[in-house]
């Protein structure tokens, strides 16, 4: 059941990816995201773990993409930045669980580093208005989880949400 069900889904984001972006190698990165991502969303839920082997994975299939296409179309600049973002928000992310050990895990972090990867290559606004929209959409999953259990200290798995609202503003970059 879970198999088919992300199936369905990987197959209908990759739909949307070509509607947005075509046959290029923007869209083989969509792609790439989206299928790691869907199976990191389904191992954050069910284990509510991010492991390292898998978000490596999604960073370096993209880096290969975005690879690809600098050389391809001659954007090297981009490639740069999107390089410079990842190193940039993992370090942030790390001292983030460094000084609040207890509401962030090392998964995430990593995971914030990948995401900086893909929207990087968007420019300074892929990369605000997405690192933007997936921490939005963490933030109210937290709020929405702390109202359920009536704290603040509750824990969910962060990976979804992160991932989804990262997707989300892709289409918009």
């Amino acid at each position: 059941m879970v198999v088919g069900a992300v199936a369905v889904v990987t197959a209908s984001l990759w739909w949307v990816g070509w509607c947005r972006f075509g046959t290029t190698l923007a869209w083989l990165a969509w792609c790439w995201v989206c299928a790691l991502g869907c199976s990191l969303v389904v191992t954050d839920l069910r284990w509510r773990r991010l492991p390292f082997a898998l978000v490596t994975a999604l960073a370096g299939g993209d880096l290969a993409v975005w690879l690809a296409a600098a050389v391809v179309e001659g954007l090297w600049t981009r490639l740069g930045f999107a390089c410079t973002a990842a190193v940039a928000v993992f370090a942030v992310a790390m001292l983030v669980q460094l000084w609040v050990p207890e509401h962030t895990g090392g998964g995430d972090s990593a995971l914030y580093g990948a995401i900086a990867l893909h929207l990087g290559w968007f420019g300074w606004d892929g990369l605000l208005r997405g690192l933007l929209t997936a921490s939005a959409v963490t933030a109210a999953v937290a709020l929405v989880v702390a109202a359920r259990f009536r704290s603040m200290n509750s824990r969910f798995p962060a990976g979804p949400p992160l991932l989804a609202g990262a997707l989300l503003s892709t289409l918009i970059a």
